[in-house]
């Protein structure tokens, strides 16, 4: 891959292209994200499955060769030059390798400061895969508002994505849980320790009814948390088959 001078805005995290995971069962994921959740598949193959939400953003699952890659909830960070990006990376401490060049995209692979996987991703193009725009509904899943890592070091991620990855911390809690990150294209990065929670990735995915999604979620015989409300927002949660962390999530309308 040649690599050009580019300005320092091309390295810099400008948002996520893409949420999703990498599973150990691909059909019983997608069975549950499909069927439970209701999420639409746009793209289909063999070895992955992507949902295009109406927001813009996309959720996607991937099963990997047997033990090429830890399972898990992980983010590909928006940047307009992959290269420049995991070069910046590598010169403030972090590690990242060369891009990999695929027919619609540049990824650079790497880890933040507790081993979650990282990805600067340059899109070459518009994703033709694009659905039209779909009808929103109460009930139906139309984007993420928020998506991060469960972390046992919150002082140590914060360092991590602010001085190596370059993200503003926007969000920083008093009392040292975590920090969120608002990203250039509107989306939100965030880091945060659970004690109930396992460390690992998150989604907080978007609906306009909380309450009625999660009597949905139930008919469907999905085991979610009753929900908990905040000044800010409504929230559910509960585990996809493979034990990752899924938020229903619901902003309030002065968030």
């Amino acid at each position: 891959m040649s690599v050009q001078s580019t300005p320092v805005s091309a390295t810099a995290v400008a948002g996520f292209d893409l949420v999703g995971a990498t599973v150990r069962d691909l059909q019983k994921s997608l069975a549950f994200y499909r069927d439970a959740l209701g999420l639409v598949p746009s793209v289909e193959g063999e070895a992955g499955v992507e949902f295009h939400l109406p927001d813009g953003s996309t959720f996607g699952l991937w099963q990997p060769p047997e033990g090429s890659m830890k399972p898990g909830l992980g983010v590909m960070f928006t940047v307009g030059d992959a290269a420049g990006a995991a070069n910046a990376v590598r010169e403030r401490g972090g590690q990242m390798s060369e891009p990999m060049e695929s027919p619609v995209c540049y990824m650079a692979m790497g880890q933040d400061a507790e081993g979650n996987g990282i990805i600067l991703h340059q899109k070459k193009s518009r994703d033709p895969h694009l659905p039209p725009n779909r009808a929103r509904t109460l009930t139906s899943i139309n984007g993420i508002d928020l998506a991060g890592y469960l972390v046992a070091e919150p002082q140590a991620a914060i360092d991590f994505y602010r001085d190596v990855l370059g993200l503003t911390p926007t969000d920083i809690d008093e009392d040292g849980r975590g920090s969120e990150f608002d990203l250039a294209d509107g989306t939100t990065f965030g880091v945060w320790r659970t004690p109930e929670v396992q460390q690992g990735g998150f989604v907080m995915f978007a609906v306009s009814d909380v309450r009625a999604k999660l009597a949905e979620l139930k008919s469907r015989g999905v085991t979610f948390s009753e929900v908990m409300d905040s000044p800010v927002c409504s929230m559910a949660f509960g585990p996809d088959p493979e034990g990752n962390s899924i938020i229903i999530h619901q902003r309030k309308a002065h968030a």
